[in-house]
């Protein structure tokens, strides 16, 4: 097989001199999606009946012979193919195009984890899902001293021609998004918002003008139906889509239940890169990054850590392999009871089982991300830690913080006094200050 190059001109697009795969036919897309949506099936056992029966319209066919040997013990329910036509026009009424895995379209990258989605749903600019890409993740309740090192790392991210990915969720996410589309330009690369329900549904609300642009200068993408609202068990989904989209993961800021360590532990599992950024050990919201490094992970101080490995797997091409391709030729129908074919495919209904229950004991530590960047009445004590949560041991310039918080500067000023009298924050050099460490 000849292997993909890094274009000397664009390196955040890769060139297949292979030809592409063809386009999937109406039928079969109807099939895989309706597929995909049945009772029980996951993308594990999706992937595994693509690759006994050759095609999804041959796996429909013979979910009555697979029902029988799998004894009771996993039902399977097949979507109507009235359901997956209502789903398609809901996509169509908020401009979602479905994205099938088979279609040229499908991310490369995200093809090659076992669990890919069977497809998902995208707005926006649909050539950045071909560009390499780079997942920047963190706190929601982030630091202004993150966030603007986030900030950062996504414009010259972007700026070399790599796409960064994230979850479109507060804090550092927020700040990763927002920078990367400061400098989307035409020889630049862009960003992808991964949510964790539909792609038509805002969330967090605040984040109303960023998904608009997103939208417009982006791409937005969901696994979900359209219209569904997110619950707690789609996010560790969501974050796999993430690090699978990616070469490499950015952890910024973490606690150490943070649902970006999810995301970390998914990109080390499909033998993609982590990159942590330390932190100080005062600060919890390091805890997690730090640990990652002590873990093996590449500490990373710049984005020209990140720029160099990159660079160095697109040369070396070490994730180059053969990937969903269509084939006309549809394989054979198992025949037997005791086809092993029959056998691969109930282990993989097992295993999206196991999968689901997982996720599902992962549930309290991605349920914060269902609460608002900041709640709709907040009491003067409120704000006062809101501004506190913005601070770390690292000295900031008043004015980021001002900015950061969007609150006025002369309340800035005054709850600053407050938190310097109470001991709780130091001043510095240059106008800025800083938590005092406990």
């Amino acid at each position: 097989m000849t292997k993909e190059r890094p274009d000397d001109h664009n390196p955040g697009v890769m060139h297949f001199p292979e030809q592409q795969p063809q386009r999937l036919p109406q039928s079969e897309r109807l099939a895989r999606m309706r597929l995909a949506r049945s009772t029980n099936i996951g993308p594990v056992s999706f992937r595994k009946m693509l690759d006994q029966f050759g095609t999804a319209r041959l796996a429909i066919e013979a979910i009555p012979d697979i029902i029988g040997h799998a004894k009771g013990s996993r039902k399977i329910e097949l979507a109507s193919r009235e359901e997956t036509i209502a789903e398609i026009e809901a996509a169509k009424a908020c401009k979602a195009k479905p994205v099938i895995f088979g279609d040229p379209e499908y991310p490369e990258l995200l093809a090659r984890i076992d669990d890919a989605p069977a497809y998902f749903y995208a707005i926006g600019n649909l050539e950045l899902l071909g560009k390499t890409s780079v997942g920047i993740v963190g706190a929601r309740n982030a630091s202004a001293t993150g966030c603007g090192f986030a900030r950062k790392l996504s414009h010259e991210l972007v700026s070399a021609g790599y796409v960064v990915v994230s979850g479109m969720a507060c804090g550092i996410d927020g700040a990763a998004h927002a920078a990367a589309m400061q400098c989307v330009g035409k020889d630049t690369g862009g960003t992808i918002a991964v949510l964790g329900g539909g792609v038509d549904v805002v969330y967090p609300r605040e984040h109303q003008d960023l998904y608009s642009q997103l939208c417009e200068q982006g791409c937005v993408i969901s696994e979900m139906p359209p219209g569904l609202k997110p619950q707690a068990r789609h996010f560790p989904r969501r974050n796999r889509i993430i690090s699978g989209l990616s070469y490499g993961v950015i952890i910024v800021e973490a606690g150490r239940n943070s649902g970006s360590l999810i995301t970390a532990r998914f990109a080390g599992e499909q033998g993609r890169d982590v990159f942590a950024v330390p932190g100080s050990p005062t600060d919890p919201r390091a805890s997690g990054p730090n640990s990652l490094i002590r873990d093996g992970a590449i500490l990373c101080d710049s984005a020209d850590v990140v720029l160099d490995t990159i660079r160095q797997a697109e040369q070396n091409n070490y994730l180059s392999e053969e990937i969903h391709a269509f084939t006309p030729e549809p394989s054979a129908k198992p025949n037997g009871a005791s086809s092993p074919r029959y056998a691969e495919i109930l282990s993989s209904l097992e295993r999206d089982a196991i999968s689901e229950d997982e996720k599902k004991a992962e549930q309290p530590i991605e349920i914060n991300e269902l609460s608002s960047c900041a709640d709709t009445e907040i009491n003067p004590i409120e704000y006062t830690e809101k501004l506190f949560d913005l601070l770390s041991s690292s000295p900031l310039l008043v004015d980021e913080l001002i900015r950061t918080s969007d609150l006025p500067a002369e309340q800035v000023s005054t709850i600053l006094i407050e938190l310097e009298l109470a001991g709780r924050v130091e001043r510095h050099p240059g106008n800025r200050v800083s938590r005092i460490a406990k």
